[in-house]
C-alpha cells in the first residue's frame, strides 16, 4: 500500500484532533475531561463526513474512528480519575 498524500492528510486528521482536545482539556478543563470523547466524535463526524457515507470506504473509516474514540477514551479517563485521586 503506497503512502498517498491523501492517506497522511487523514492519518494526520485522525491523530491531531484528539490530541489536541485531550491536551487542552487536560491543562484548562481537567474537570470536564470526558468530554472530549464526544468532542472527538464530533470532529470525527464533520471532517469525514464525505467519507463516512461513502460505500467502499465506510468499513475502514468506522472501524479507525472506533479506535480513535477507545484511545481518546482511556486517555480522558485515566487522566480524569488521576485528578479525582490527588
Amino acid at each position: 500500500m503506497e503512502l498517498t498524500p491523501t492517506l497522511i492528510l487523514n492519518l494526520a486528521l485522525l491523530i491531531v484532533p484528539p490530541v489536541a482536545l485531550v491536551l487542552v482539556f487536560r491543562q484548562w478543563l481537567a474537570r470536564h475531561i470526558r468530554w472530549t470523547v464526544a468532542l472527538t466524535a464530533l470532529c470525527d463526524v464533520l471532517l469525514f463526513c464525505d467519507e463516512l457515507f461513502y460505500y467502499e470506504s465506510f468499513g475502514l473509516f468506522a472501524v479507525l474512528i472506533l479506535v480513535q474514540l477507545a484511545a481518546t477514551g482511556v486517555a480522558a479517563f485515566r487522566i480524569y480519575y488521576k485528578q479525582r485521586k490527588g
